[in-house]
């Protein structure tokens, strides 16, 4: 045998101060019984490497200790070579990091504790992580290791995972995150995406904060992915039925006045359930038979109205009602 070359060898016999193995050749080898916490069972397979020294009693003198430690600077070999994490605990915070128990004292520098800089490693002290090797130095027993690279790895492959559920014309579920002028961003567990203001709803829109606000939990339709540029299209509006649709030229409909412009007065229809629903616009020449009036000297915001549907142009989404029109 090879002087620390780790070997498997059973216990034959645990005594106060020792314990004796028996090598694959036959050979009574002897470890110290120190070395177990706690004490093996006979019959038991351990790893043991050979040492230099001599025993009194002519057997092979082995440690246990020596061969947990090689064959943990192997794992860590392993584990570098082959990108793999480790997890392990963290025990204390030094200067420049924090101490990770591995088996092995392992140096968690302080700029690879998270992914944003500055990560405070004093809350970790006591838990478990996962870290990827980076350094291994068995002549200096130096480890590095990076919680850093191994969160950023998990995430990216969450959003590759998550990006490559999406499917088009499908709907999920999502969170919204934030609004802005241009639209809303959802959050799709992993992935976010934008809906954009045009794809919010089917009416006319003031604000985006009238429709969706930070929190709200949404069903939105997935318009288009590109996982290249991590862009995710969304609809709000499509997830709902089109109210132009349903609507055609000559219905009669209650409706309620949502604007008062120069030219006239935009109203949201009510649907059949009573619920609000397509928006056209009365034109002042369609509110009164009788000239000389303003259309602000008609009607008044959140007024209710009776209209006819005149024209409906579903490729430019316009509606054209009259309200002197209407049959009561």
């Amino acid at each position: 045998m090879v002087v620390g070359k780790v070997v498997e060898v059973v216990v034959t016999a645990v005594h106060e101060r020792d314990v004796e193995v028996r090598l694959a050749d036959g050979r009574t080898g002897v470890v110290a019984r120190r070395e177990f916490d706690p004490a093996p069972a006979v019959g038991a397979t351990v790893p043991a490497a050979l040492l230099a020294r001599d025993d009194p009693k002519g057997r092979v003198a082995l440690s246990h200790d020596w061969a947990r430690k090689q064959l943990l600077w192997d794992a860590m070999d392993a584990a570098k070579a082959g990108h793999t994490p480790v997890r392990g605990t963290v025990t204390s915070v030094v200067k420049g990091g924090a101490v990770v128990d591995l088996g092995l004292r392992a140096f968690l520098p302080a700029s690879m504790v998270g992914e944003q800089a500055g990560t405070d490693p004093a809350p970790l002290v006591g838990s478990e992580v996962d870290v990827l090797v980076l350094e291994v130095d068995r002549a200096k027993e130096r480890l590095v290791v990076s919680r850093r690279d191994y969160l950023r790895r998990e995430r990216r492959a969450a959003e590759r995972a998550a990006y490559s559920s999406l499917a088009v014309g499908s709907t999920v579920p999502g969170t919204v995150v934030s609004t802005a002028d241009f639209g809303a961003v959802v959050d799709l567990g992993g992935v976010r995406g934008l809906v954009h203001r045009s794809e919010l709803t089917w009416g006319h829109l003031s604000s985006v904060d009238d429709v969706v606000t930070a929190g709200d939990v949404v069903t939105v339709k997935v318009l288009d992915v590109n996982r290249s540029k991590k862009k995710v299209a969304l609809s709000l509006r499509q997830t709902q039925p089109d109210p132009l649709e349903s609507l055609e030229a000559g219905g009669v409909h209650d409706a309620t006045v949502t604007r008062v412009v120069e030219y006239g007065c935009f109203v949201r229809l009510d649907d059949a359930q009573g619920a609000p629903g397509a928006e056209g616009l009365v034109h002042l020449t369609e509110l009164t038979e009788v000239g000389g009036y303003r259309p602000d000297q008609l009607v008044s915001p959140g007024e209710r109205l009776r209209v006819k549907v005149i024209d409906v142009d579903r490729a430019k989404r316009r509606v054209s009602l009259s309200a002197r029109q209407a049959v009561y």
